[in-house]
């Protein structure tokens, strides 16, 4: 990662005299990285995981459970999904991805 503004484009790797492919986004403790530091994977990884989440509270919902209860299951998985590490990609999220969470 090189978070210099003017950054020189660096030379490939090689280890083994083979080029290591450079990765375009990895995974770190649960957030997405990109490599153009943007936080649109991580917001559209959450939102997805979310959704499927929201399933089960629909189902939940249309076997007439008490309110209590959907908002408990609300709170615990789906909640603590959307504010998962939320002070540092919030912020910084483009309005669109800020509108879609």
């Amino acid at each position: 990662m090189d978070f210099r503004r003017n950054a020189v484009t660096h030379l490939p790797i090689h280890i083994n005299g083979m080029t290591v492919e450079r990765a375009t986004s990895f995974k770190f403790l649960g957030i997405h990285i990109s490599q153009d530091l943007s936080w649109t994977t991580t917001c559209s990884n959450l939102i997805k995981k979310a959704h499927q989440r929201l399933f089960f509270l629909r189902i939940l919902r249309k076997n007439h459970l008490s309110s209590n209860i959907l908002v408990n299951f609300y709170r615990c998985p789906i909640e603590s999904i959307l504010t998962n590490c939320i002070t540092v990609w919030y912020g910084n999220c483009s309005v669109s991805d800020q509108k879609a969470i």
